[in-house]
């Protein structure tokens, strides 16, 4: 089953994703929570569901702190190299749905690098999977990764 959240930004898919887990703590996966420093957002940090590790993930590249090991960049984003060691080494080592990511974005569905990859190989595994996604990118979600049969659509207002 393949479950997706969809809703604009700021309309709290993330929160919708960590209160479902510690509803029901199985499985495991990884959120993107902003980060903020002196109240100025300048990115975010990726968020180990089962530990609560975090390692810096995303940031603005006008933002950027000293030895970022860049891996991607979109937009105003870049990626760290770090964080997706980190999301991969969770990602690819769970061994109980289901397995939950946020967010799937630009970087996955219009560069497909990220967690591209990942995600197919989840798709491919047929496996309970929760992705959040913007409401402008959804369509292109399921047409990049050619997702069809159990779905289930849940919207954030």
């Amino acid at each position: 089953m393949i479950n997706i959240i969809k809703g604009n930004s700021n309309s709290g898919k993330t929160r919708y994703l960590k209160n479902l887990y510690k509803e029901t703590p199985k499985g495991d996966g990884v959120l993107s929570l902003k980060y903020y420093e002196k109240d100025e957002f300048l990115g975010y940090n990726l968020f180990h569901l089962k530990t609560g590790k975090q390692k810096p993930f995303i940031r603005l590249k006008t933002k950027l702190p000293e030895n970022w090991a860049e891996k991607y960049k979109t937009g105003k984003y870049s990626f760290s190299m770090s964080g997706f060691q980190f999301a991969e080494e969770i990602l690819c080592n769970i061994d109980e749905a289901p397995v939950y990511i946020d967010e799937i974005g630009p970087l996955e569905i219009m560069q497909r690098k990220g967690f591209y990859q990942i995600v197919k190989n989840l798709l491919d595994r047929d496996i309970e999977i929760f992705l959040t996604v913007r409401d402008s990118l959804f369509d292109k979600l399921i047409a990049t990764f050619s997702i069809t049969g159990k779905t289930k659509i849940i919207i954030i207002k």
